[in-house]
């Protein structure tokens, strides 16, 4: 009876690291999408940031400028947080399919603890990084829809003309989009700290027996002696 129940706390625990490992390859595929869409938003305006900027109206040119950049600390602290999460993941991953080569992946109460911390962390950051982008984006569309009234909604503007050398073509989609993986990634992280707590409290409730217990010993005894042969072979 322990054997079966070590055996089905086993399997449940390595179910629940399969599904976790499976969120962290596409949290790191989230956290790689926002970072290089909003790079390829700055380098399109002179690696400067949008979020919080200002537009202007250029009447002579009939075209869209910027009067005011964002501070470059928002735009580089969304990058950060996403590439930070991303190597993360890309850690967790790699260390746990290297650990399953070698010998049985398993954590202690320790380790379990340390990243539900770190998931906890996560789950802020990222709250953070989606609000500096929906409301950050919001700022510049709404100065957009003030300096030309022409501009009905945000997605029109990226097909007006844009003072050189500005790109405006796809800025709209482009930070919708970081957006969008933003938050798509903190629904992940959500799912990892519910399946950390959940180990957790199996590691509280059933933990692993190691060798030196006694009731482990006591059941390779019993084991031992019921294949131990009836008579013994050889002198």
């Amino acid at each position: 009876c322990v054997c079966v129940c070590v055996w089905s706390w086993n399997m449940a625990i390595s179910l629940l690291v399969f599904v976790e490992l499976s969120i962290y390859g596409a949290a790191f595929i989230c956290g790689i999408v926002t970072a290089a869409l909003l790079t390829v938003t700055q380098g399109e305006f002179g690696s400067q940031c949008l979020l919080y900027g200002t537009a202007r109206w250029n009447a002579t040119g009939q075209s869209l400028g910027v009067e005011r950049f964002g501070s470059m600390s928002l735009c580089g602290f969304v990058c950060a947080v996403s590439v930070g999460i991303a190597i993360y993941c890309f850690c967790t991953v790699f260390y746990f399919i290297y650990t399953s080569c070698i010998e049985e992946a398993s954590r202690g109460l320790r380790w379990l603890t340390a990243c539900l911390v770190v998931a906890a962390l996560y789950l802020f950051l990222l709250l953070v990084c989606g609000c500096l982008l929906r409301v950050g984006l919001g700022t510049f569309c709404q100065s957009i829809l003030t300096v030309e009234h022409r501009i009905k909604s945000c997605p029109d503007a990226e097909r007006m003309n844009w003072t050189f050398p500005y790109n405006g073509s796809t800025f709209h989609q482009n930070i919708t989009s970081a957006e969008t993986s933003t938050w798509v990634n903190f629904t992940f992280w959500l799912l990892v700290l519910a399946l950390l707590i959940l180990q957790r409290r199996k590691h509280e409730d059933f933990p692993p027996m190691a060798g030196t217990d006694s009731e482990w010993s006591a059941v390779v005894a019993g084991t031992t002696s019921e294949t131990k042969p009836l008579i013994p072979s050889g002198p």
